[in-house]
């Protein structure tokens, strides 16, 4: 494998082709793969085994890391177990969550090598809800934690060359996104070991404060992030929930609470959502949510605390810093805000620290390198933004519409919580008039999962987060009640120079 140079990464992957199965962008811990077109996502969602020869990579919490992988193997050449049966986590507390969740008994539990996990005895139901429980918590192993154990065990001959930073990381982090979010300091800031850890740690501690009061039911409003909602459809956490499929309706959101008192836990939805776009009336939420006593969880990701102001209405606002605030797209790693003037407070950080997993210290080294360059890489992506926006609009025979902060419906909320004016964060959902492939396949850009890369990065969202309901008629119209389908193109605007971004743009949508 080629790895580009560390601190490069804009022009490690540029404004241009990626060959299929290139790590992007090019680190040893890289968490997306150029799936350069459609023809091949659908290959890789599917499992076609030509397809997965070629791009063997993936988002870590989806794809074993080949280094997990090779430690799982190291593991069983102790005698812990075979490798293909060994689930390797993050800590001791979600191997013991994992065993729980998918009925093992708690002797399935193991350490070795200093790496903790959970035996599973074959691959049926259970060894799937253990590592069900792993994804959709984001409590796996970290690929560089794998790199050390490979490294003394003399597997490996080096570490990943990579600027990080040494001297204090956890406070660096911690201090940077106090002040990004106006917090009273650092102890209103947890780390995790990614973004969707932060989120299930603030799911489960808001449970554990609410279920003494008899509270147990979650409102999710409208269609979030695919593994959020998971945490809710298959219990990871043993909740109740409920959902208003639309974000904007306040007067329905307000009814569904008021119809049960006394049961709602909390209400938990993103600024914009994952995939979207859609932006609710967070002061409202807020409003329904103390009426309700209830609390309010906001994930602020794809916004970022520097475009939007929304702690003083949640309760708890999560993050993923694998996105802008390293810009890196090379570390996974999350952070959960909790508003100190909640009636609960210091029992949902003591929760957090309870129900979350902390990360391994090299990837919070990495991000403290990185996260300096927040605010600045947000301004530069912002203006961006607005200026792809504005060409996208223009080729109204390609393209029916564009989702994104600013868009028609989002606005004005968008606007109650915004910081200043002109900053839209970086993600576009373009609806297109032609078949996703006549724009993907000629896109000369980073193609493949997560975004908020410092680099411009497009994704067939719909492919890849919903690939399943797109394989049968029944889940294709669940998708269409909620404005989705699969011609529809995610734009992670980068840093670039905005006219080399437009052009590139430009290219892919001018008619044959």
């Amino acid at each position: 494998m080629t790895l580009g140079a560390p601190e490069d990464i804009g022009s490690a992957c540029g404004l241009r082709h990626l060959a299929a199965g290139r790590l992007v962008p090019g680190s040893r811990h890289s968490v997306s793969v150029s799936i350069p077109d459609v023809a091949s996502v659908i290959g890789f969602e599917s499992g076609d085994a030509d397809t997965l020869r070629r791009i063997a990579w993936g988002y870590p919490r989806f794809r074993t890391h080949p280094y997990v992988t090779r430690v799982a193997g190291l593991l069983a050449q102790d005698g812990t177990g075979p490798a293909d049966g060994l689930l390797l986590t993050r800590t001791a507390r979600a191997a013991y969550a994992a065993a729980a969740y998918a009925g093992l008994h708690p002797g399935a539990v193991f350490t070795g090598r200093g790496v903790h996990g959970v035996r599973l005895a074959d691959d049926g139901p259970s060894a799937a809800r253990a590592r069900t429980y792993v994804q959709h918590t984001g409590s796996h192993l970290s690929s560089r934690e794998a790199e050390d154990v490979l490294l003394d065990a003399g597997l490996i001959e080096g570490r990943q060359a990579e600027a990080a930073e040494d001297d204090a990381p956890e406070e660096t982090v911690r201090s940077v996104l106090a002040d990004a979010y106006g917090a009273r300091g650092v102890a209103d800031v947890s780390l995790h070991n990614s973004g969707m850890n932060a989120v299930a740690a603030t799911v489960a501690a808001v449970t554990d404060v609410q279920r003494e009061h008899g509270r147990r039911r979650w409102l999710q409003l409208g269609w979030i992030f695919f593994d959020t909602m998971s945490l809710l459809e298959k219990r990871l956490i043993n909740v109740e929930h409920t959902t208003v499929p639309d974000p904007f309706d306040l007067a329905e959101i307000a009814r569904v609470v008021e119809a049960s008192p006394g049961e709602f836990a909390g209400i938990l939805t993103e600024v914009p959502s994952n995939p979207s776009l859609r932006t609710p009336d967070i002061p409202a939420l807020r409003e329904i949510a103390d009426r309700a006593g209830c609390a309010l969880v906001v994930d602020t990701t794809i916004a970022t605390p520097y475009n939007v102001d929304v702690l003083p209405y949640a309760d708890v606002v999560c993050e993923s810093l694998t996105k802008y605030a390293t810009g890196s797209a090379d570390v996974l790693m999350g952070a959960a805000v909790v508003n100190p003037d909640s009636p609960h407070a210091a029992e949902l950080r003591a929760g957090l620290r309870r129900h979350g997993d902390v990360p391994y210290h090299r990837d919070t080294a990495r991000v403290a390198a990185r996260i300096r360059g927040y605010a600045d890489r947000v301004d530069r992506v912002n203006a961006n933004t607005l200026v792809l926006a504005e060409r996208l609009v223009r080729h109204d025979r390609v393209v029916r519409d564009i989702d994104w902060a600013y868009g028609t419906r989002s606005a004005g909320n968008y606007r109650k919580i915004a910081r200043r004016p002109d900053a839209p964060g970086g993600l576009l959902m373009v609806d297109l008039k032609v078949p996703l492939e006549r724009v993907y396949d000629r896109l000369a850009v980073a193609k493949g999962p997560s975004f908020g890369a410092e680099f411009t990065m497009a994704s067939p969202q719909v492919f890849i987060a919903h690939h399943d309901l797109l394989a049968t008629p029944e889940g294709r119209e669940v998708l269409r009640a909620r404005g989705l389908h699969r011609d529809m193109l995610r734009i992670s605007v980068g840093t670039e120079e905005p006219e080399r971004i437009v052009e590139t743009f430009e290219r892919a949508l001018r008619p044959d």
